[in-house]
Parts: C-alpha cells; structure tokens; sequence
C-alpha cells in the first residue's frame, strides 16, 4: 500500500514539476540526463594515477602514479572523479555547486556507484565535503541542513557509514 502513495506523489510532483535533465533542462521521463546529454558524458572508469586520479591512456600492471603525484606527493592518499569536467558535465555540475541543485546529489551518487565503486571498496566512511565556513554561511538553512541527507544514496549502495 505504501508503494502505492509513492507512486501517486511521485505522479503528482512529475505533473507539476515535470523532471528536467540535470545538464540541458529538457525535459525527460525520469529524472537524470537526457539521451543526448548522457552520451557525451565521458566517465572515468578506466585505468589511472593511484593517487589522483587522472586517467592514463594505457593500462598498467600494479599501482601506478602521475608525474605530478610523483613529483610533489599530495596531502591527500586518494582522490577520484567520476566523470571528466567539459561541456557536457558542466551544466550539471555547477548546478549542483553554485546553484544549491541537491534534487541533482542522487543522479551523483549513481554514478560515484558506476564509476567510484572500486575506490570506495577501502573506504571505511563517506563524509561529504563541506563549502568554507562563509559558503555555509551564505546559503539558506535548509541547504546546509540537506547536505548530508542527500548523500545518503551514496552510503547505502556501498555500505559504508556516511558521517556529517
């Protein structure tokens, strides 16, 4: 019965609201990203710098570092994109960044799932990383406050603790 009321509110909401793709804001069946935009989205899913990130043209047998990370190693262990930043990923990305677009975190998470699902299987917590003090400061109540509530996808398809 209570998949039936989601049901319902969801119907409700798309009539009302009806989902917008997340980078062109066409409008599509289901919320995400519409068949023109999804295919010039390049993923990051193949080989890369163990430390950074960047993606390495060839494949390489062990752990494999960039030029950067070699030179000047990095104060962090392990940092990951999971699609490349260019025309077609900016209009959703900075929607999320700079226009407070959380409904876009879920859309995220899927694909930190696609693509980060191998990175996370050592992680033992996700913790989101927060704007400087004046951002948080600057943005309404409710957006600081979701912040953490819509990284939940992100903990539950991997199990692992999310802390905010």
């Amino acid at each position: 019965m209570a998949g039936n009321g989601k049901n319902i509110a969801r119907g409700l909401a798309d009539l009302l609201f009806p989902p917008l793709c997340m980078s062109c804001r066409t409008a599509v069946a289901e919320p995400g990203l519409c068949a023109t935009c999804w295919s010039g989205i390049t993923f990051l899913e193949g080989p890369g710098c163990a430390c950074c990130g960047l993606p390495f043209a060839v494949a390489m047998e062990g752990e494999n570092f960039c030029a950067a990370c070699l030179a000047h190693k990095p104060a962090f262990d392990t940092a990951r994109a999971i699609l490349t930043y260019d025309d077609k990923s900016r209009g959703a990305i900075l929607a999320l960044k700079h226009a407070d677009r959380l409904d876009l975190v879920p859309g995220f998470a899927r694909w930190l799932g696609r693509t980060g699902r191998a990175s996370l299987e050592d992680c033992d917590l996700i913790v989101p990383v927060p704007l400087h003090r004046w951002r948080l400061w600057q943005r309404p109540t409710t957006s600081r406050q979701s912040w953490g509530a819509n990284w939940r996808p992100a903990a539950r398809w991997s199990a692992i603790p999310l802390r905010w």
